[in-house]
């Protein structure tokens, strides 16, 4: 966005929208991720450090 493009509130809270629900998005699905290889390999994961 350069100074000599108008001001657009609407523009910038769409892309700002955007912005946010793609990174809610990517850490969502790296949370489920995670919890299911916990579900899958937990019992591996600590009979190696226990």
């Amino acid at each position: 966005m350069s100074t000599s493009d108008p001001h657009k509130p609407l523009e910038i809270d769409r892309r700002n929208a955007r912005t946010t629900a793609l990174g809610l998005g990517i850490w969502l699905a790296l949370t489920v991720a995670v919890v299911v290889l916990l579900l899958l390999f937990g019992t591996v994961l600590t009979g190696i450090f226990v």
